[in-house]
């Protein structure tokens, strides 16, 4: 053999251990873990911001949204279910058609979600109250909201949806009438938040 054979052979075999090397230097340098924000998790998210949009428009569009923020027990001070105790419903055990919808479209996929009801007082100052309290979002939830303007003339409604005769003008409810001297009860921001468990 050659020396310029034994060059060419030599020569060869550090291309290969300096190809390899790169190759193993790029492989660890983009290491993937499980914190690593990727874009299956935001398409996950975009897919539950639209299911949620979508859940929250059909609840407009039916009322369910409505006899949902309305589903109010005097009697007890809290929602229909619900003991006085209890200020919310747990883990998406929301009883009304609205809580239906929602469970049957996110419920069963290993999503998580919260409802609340955001209003303002007479004094103007903005208020919260949970309807669904299902723990604390991660940090990947998504929130998509939904405005309802109430009236004086509306009802609260029963355990079963149906409306009582019982109007907001004269009832009492969580929402208080932040404009006294007009037909408007309250406007009222609706917001779930949902997030993958």
């Amino acid at each position: 053999m050659s020396t310029r054979g034994q060059a060419y052979t030599l020569e060869a075999f550090v291309a290969a251990l300096l190809l390899l090397g790169a190759v193993v230097f790029a492989l660890q340098s983009t290491a993937v873990t499980p914190q690593t924000a990727s874009t299956a998790s935001e398409s996950q998210q975009q897919q539950l911001e639209r299911v949620g949009s979508g859940v929250l428009d059909a609840a407009v569009e039916d009322g369910s949204l409505r006899r949902t923020v309305l589903y109010w027990n005097d009697a007890t001070g809290t929602f229909h279910g619900l003991e006085p105790y209890e200020s919310a419903y747990a883990n998406g055990t929301l009883p009304t058609d609205f809580g239906d919808r929602l469970d049957r479209s996110v419920g069963a996929d290993g999503v998580a979600y919260n409802v609340d009801v955001q209003y303002r007082d007479a004094s103007g100052a903005t208020e919260t109250r949970a309807v669904v309290d299902s723990g604390t979002p991660s940090d990947d939830a998504v929130s998509v909201a939904a405005f309802l303007t109430l009236y004086d003339d509306d009802v609260r409604y029963t355990a079963a949806e149906t409306p009582t005769e019982q109007t907001l003008a004269n009832a009492s409810l969580y929402i208080p009438d932040s404009a006294p001297n007009s037909g408007v009860y309250n406007v009222v921001r609706v917001e779930v938040v949902l997030w993958s468990t």
